[in-house]
């Protein structure tokens, strides 16, 4: 009987042994598979950004070409409309004289 207690010891303490180094694997590679998770993140993450800066840059691009554009077509359209000397010469009164008061 005690041989049968013994040999049943020596099984239950191989089965918490393989338990333990089981759990101990279990950690390394969940530690591992988090590693390498995070790493593929920050990779994604720095491709992003730089499709991001990217994209930014050529709607920049896009912005300032249109702006340039209608500004120097509303620079052309001005500079056909007749001078009026005498209407500015009025508004620039007008103006200095709500000032002084």
């Amino acid at each position: 009987m005690s041989d049968m207690l013994e040999k049943l010891l020596g099984v239950e303490k191989t089965a918490a042994g393989l338990v333990a180094e089981a759990d101990e694997e279990a950690g390394r590679r969940t530690a591992q598979a988090r590693l390498d998770a995070q790493k593929r993140h920050a990779e994604l993450l720095k491709i992003k950004a730089a499709e991001n800066q990217a994209a930014l840059a050529a709607e920049r691009t896009r912005i300032d070409a249109e702006r340039e554009s209608r500004n120097r077509a509303e620079s052309d359209k001005l500079s056909r409309l007749p001078a009026d000397q005498a209407a500015f010469q009025a508004a620039v009164i007008s103006i200095m004289e709500n000032t002084s008061e």
